[in-house]
């Protein structure tokens, strides 16, 4: 495989993760609604389950920093292949 090659395959990568920080993004913001029914269903809603909604953003954000740093290390790895490419 050629090193443009695997610059292009490394830069699709690195857009896929761009792709799953916004859906990281809008599933936060989908649970942030969803609680917000329930709080306002239960009149604040129950400890325990307005709990369990704060677990799935607790996971989300853990998703988004993953993510994070997989970019970076791809980002990295595309740089390299292009200094030895050159």
């Amino acid at each position: 495989m050629s090193t443009a090659q695997i610059v292009a395959q490394l830069s699709a990568a690195s857009q896929k993760l761009d792709e799953i920080e916004q859906r990281v993004r809008a599933a936060v913001e989908e649970t942030n609604a969803a609680r917000g029914l329930v709080a306002s269903a239960l009149e604040g809603g129950s400890g325990q389950l307005t709990g369990m909604f704060d677990r799935i953003r607790e996971a989300l954000g853990q998703a988004s920093s993953v993510t994070g740093v997989t970019k970076e290390h791809v980002q990295a790895t595309i740089a390299k292949a292009q200094a030895l490419g050159n």
